[in-house]
């Protein structure tokens, strides 16, 4: 399954129907599992167009409120607020993001110029490290462009402390 492939408005708006019935109760309770790829994941996979400005957070934040109240949408909402709290923190601190484009750049000519750090790389992106959750993932972000948030987090703890790349 490939994930964002169309990213259009009406795409985004498709998504948001999809999502708002679960942006409640069920979120809040399910929002921290990973349900392994091809299933419906338990976060709401906006991102994307919310980064893409193809949905606004007031609309996205107005919908579940329509749909689930303000008691039951809070935890839903306060990830929204989260995000668009981060978002503004990076826009107001340059400097953060510079030094992120720098970082990346070093690591990419560390992988270039040390062959045992390439191999490691290429296994990594190829899903063939040998490490069972973390290759699932690795073809999982290849195939779909998309991973769960907690598994995001996995990963880049196996990419840095276990696997040592940058």
């Amino acid at each position: 399954m490939t994930r964002f492939t169309t990213m259009t408005r009406e795409a985004a708006l498709d998504r948001l129907a999809a999502v708002v019935p679960h942006v409640g109760r069920a979120y809040a309770s399910a929002r921290n599992t990973d349900v392994r790829p091809g299933r419906e994941p338990t976060t709401t996979a906006l991102s994307p167009y919310l980064r893409r400005r193809l949905l606004l957070e007031e609309e996205v934040v107005s919908a579940a409120l329509d749909e689930h109240g303000p008691e039951a949408a809070a935890k839903f909402i306060e990830e929204v607020f989260w995000r668009s709290y981060f978002k503004g923190h990076l826009e107001t601190r340059p400097a953060i993001w510079t030094r992120y484009d720098a970082l990346v750049a070093e690591g990419k000519d560390r992988i270039d110029s040390q062959s045992g750090l390439r191999r490691a790389y290429e296994n990594a992106v190829t899903g063939s490290t040998g490490i069972d959750g973390f290759d699932e993932w690795a073809r999982e972000l290849t195939d779909t462009g998309w991973l769960h948030n907690h598994a995001r987090m996995w990963f880049a703890s196996i990419w840095i402390f276990t696997l040592g790349l940058p």
